[in-house]
């Protein structure tokens, strides 16, 4: 009963509190807004009351947190991680508005040990904040970070520097596990700014210095999470000088330059507009980047794909036209004196291109430089081997035109003495053995020692030292030629291999863009296999062993004049004076064929087998053959010919004294060629012929006596 009594009461209450709600109800219905206005007014106490808190915590932020209070734990902390001493010369700055920011001045960071007392970091100012709500939801805001006047010294002695260190993990640091989740924190930076930067790079070993200053470099907002990567813009500028210690002495002639030679400082800026990086496609939206170094620049479209693994980008470059002989001046590198002072006027560059981790392919190619127009693809198949690929197209090129001019030789105080020759050159064999080249170039038409070379096709091969260029074809003064060079650069001394073939080429025209010599012409087919050994060009030119065989035919040999020769000859013989020579032009010795085989040993060519002929009516059928040798490197010649009249022209008659060849039919005439190539000197070997002459003439007089003594005999046996 006490408990039914006690639900009863309980019930009571319930209904009554029901009651009075439903009173509250309608009393607030009737006056709505007035509790809406009391409901704002709660509201907003409560938000002035965080905003004064919040700002009661600023201000017992900044007046009770002094950042210089940890200036010494922060040298510390530097002091345990490195062996290098951060010092703070300047006050710590503490900023809340707009963000909650740090400001240094005057940072210096000493260098690494070994490396001297010049700091390797200085900075007058610098500034980093961050917003702290977002760092709740994992998101890292930064405002704009800058860095005014920061110095960078950097210094490499071969395989050590100054700055490998910083890289370096201490064995102490604990190593931070892997985030396994998957979910980067998101990274937004509002910019970068630096300003009134320098860095200098010096090289001890090879004693050079490169500058970079008056550094600005500008970004736009940098944003980075785990599906997008995305930075705004870059602009990037300053200076750029490169310099090597002065040389002791300087050379006559030399490049080196003065004090009114010293070189200024180069002008160069990067644009670039903005990067986007698909974290999850991994993919790199098309972007523009603009590179200019003082007259030069190169416009870049790029985008990439795969760019966690192959990272393939695929783009193109522009060089837009300018003058390369300009552009080597401004970087600070003497242009080459050339024979002609008018190349390197012009370079031009356009190039489709795809680039990976391991290789580099250009295609859609068209190179400008001066006249010539080259197009076709190359590339780079291995990146750490430098394995070279091409197949490019010329136009055309003249390589004389980029030649080094040619130094006239001082008079020599002896007219007879050679000059002095030029001292040898070293083959590269380090960079021989290295090289990895494969490829062919066409070239339309090609100048190379004052010879012209049309229609050529150049295969190159080179790999771990073996050289190959060729087979070679091209065509050559209205003939062929084909060629193969091989250089084995393997062995201890370097191997040569010449392997090359005329065709019907016009040996006039060939012989005075050679030489500039109009000694011989006519119509040549040539053969040479020639081997050389050596490490220098002249030891290789010395050591020169093969078989050389030449064929020309209708042509003729001039400056020197065999018939003439003979026909002084001949006036000796009769006992008459020797005519002197009062045709105008040249001398000349027409012939119908020249025949020449021999071989080259050491440098020397030798003709074991020359053989000329001709059957002009103007003095018959004559036949020349002999040896002899040319000295390649002196040029030194030593010919010893015979040359005999099988069938003397119709009525010839003596024109003048000694005109003819009359006393010289069925003889032999010995002559000697000596001197060198471009000043031979033709004699006659009288000594030799008179010799011959009287064994003739006492051959023939004992025949006669023979003759007569028999022809009696017989007259006797037979009774007449």
């Amino acid at each position: 009963m006490c408990a039914a009594a006690y639900y009863r009461k309980d019930w009571r209450l319930a209904s009554e509190l029901d009651r009075i709600g439903v009173d509250l109800l309608v009393g607030l219905r009737r006056q709505g807004s007035i509790s809406n206005m009391r409901i704002f007014r709660i509201v907003a106490i409560v938000a002035g009351t965080l905003v004064a808190l919040v700002m009661l915590g600023i201000i017992a932020l900044l007046l009770f947190v002094d950042p210089n209070r940890y200036r010494g734990d922060i040298e510390k902390a530097a002091r345990e991680h490195s062996a290098r001493v951060l010092t703070l010369h300047g006050k710590l700055e503490l900023k809340v508005f707009p963000w909650l920011a740090l400001s240094v001045h005057d940072v210096e960071l000493s260098n690494r040990p070994g490396f001297g007392k010049q700091p390797f970091l200085t900075v007058q100012n610098a500034s980093i904040g961050v917003k702290l709500l977002p760092l709740l939801s994992q998101r890292l805001e930064v405002s704009r970070v800058k860095l005014e006047g920061a110095n960078i010294n950097l210094v490499t002695r071969g395989e050590q520097n100054n700055w490998q260190d910083l890289g370096e993990e201490s064995q102490d640091t604990p190593k931070k596990p892997a985030d396994s989740s998957g979910l980067g924190t998101a990274v937004s930076i509002e910019g970068v700014d630096v300003s009134k930067s320098s860095v200098v790079y010096s090289d001890e070993v090879k004693k050079s210095t490169t500058e970079l200053g008056n550094l600005e470099l500008h970004t736009g907002r940098l944003e980075t999470g785990p599906a997008r990567t995305a930075l705004e813009k870059v602009e990037l500028q300053g200076t750029y000088l490169a310099h090597t210690a002065p040389a002791t002495d300087t050379q006559p002639g030399s490049s080196g330059t003065g004090a009114a030679d010293v070189a200024k400082p180069l002008a160069f800026s990067l644009n670039a507009s903005a990067l986007a990086l698909d974290n999850q496609a991994h993919t790199l939206a098309p972007t523009k980047i603009e590179v200019k170094v003082g007259d030069f620049a190169v416009d870049v479209s790029v985008s990439g794909e795969k760019m966690s693994t192959e990272r393939v980008m695929t783009g193109s470059i522009t060089v837009p036209r300018t003058s390369a002989r300009k552009l080597l001046q401004s970087l600070g590198i003497a242009p080459p004196i050339t024979r002609d002072p008018g190349v390197l006027s012009a370079l031009a560059l356009q190039t489709n291109f795809r680039v990976t981790r391991k290789q580099l392919q250009l295609s859609a190619l068209q190179l400008t430089l001066d006249d010539t127009q080259v197009q076709g693809t190359a590339g780079i198949d291995d990146l750490d081997t430098s394995a070279l690929r091409f197949d490019l197209n010329v136009n055309g090129i003249n390589v004389d035109r980029y030649r080094a001019p040619v130094e006239k030789a001082p008079a020599a105080k002896h007219p007879s003495s050679p000059p002095p020759a030029a001292p040898p050159t070293p083959l590269p064999l380090e960079t021989l053995r290295k090289l990895d080249v494969n490829g062919t170039l066409h070239v339309a038409s090609a100048t190379f020692s004052n010879l012209v070379f049309t229609d050529v096709v150049m295969p190159l091969v080179a790999k771990d030292g073996h050289i190959r260029l060729g087979p070679t074809q091209a065509r050559l003064y209205g003939g062929t030629y084909n060629g193969d060079i091989v250089l084995d650069a393997r062995p201890v001394q370097a191997q040569l291999s010449l392997n090359e073939h005329l065709h019907g080429t016009d040996i006039g025209a060939l012989v005075k863009a050679a030489f500039d010599s109009a000694r011989l012409s006519g119509r040549a087919d040539a053969d040479v296999a020639v081997t050389g050994v050596g490490n220098t060009d002249d030891a290789i030119k010395r050591s020169l062993t093969g078989k050389i065989g030449v064929n020309v035919k209708q042509g003729a040999i001039v400056g020197v004049d065999i018939v003439f020769e003979l026909q002084r000859v001949n006036a000796l013989l009769k006992r008459q004076i020797p005519a002197q020579r009062t045709a105008t032009g040249p001398a000349l010795t027409h012939f119908n064929a020249l025949q020449m085989n021999g071989g080259l040993d050491k440098g020397v060519l030798r003709i074991d087998d020359l053989q000329m002929a001709t059957d002009r009516a103007a003095f018959g059928f004559l036949k020349v053959h002999g040896r002899g040798t040319l000295d390649t490197v002196s040029e030194a010649i030593n010919y010893q010919l015979v040359a005999a009249v099988n069938k003397l022209p119709a009525g010839n008659a003596p024109a003048g004294a000694g005109g003819g060849l009359d006393a010289l039919g069925a003889v032999e005439v010995p002559l000697t060629i000596t001197g060198t190539m471009s000043s031979p000197t033709v004699r006659p070997d009288i000594e030799a012929l008179a010799k011959g002459k009287l064994g003739q003439e006492v051959q023939q007089k004992a025949g006669d006596l023979v003759k007569k003594k028999l022809g009696d005999k017989l007259k006797d046996l037979f009774g007449h």
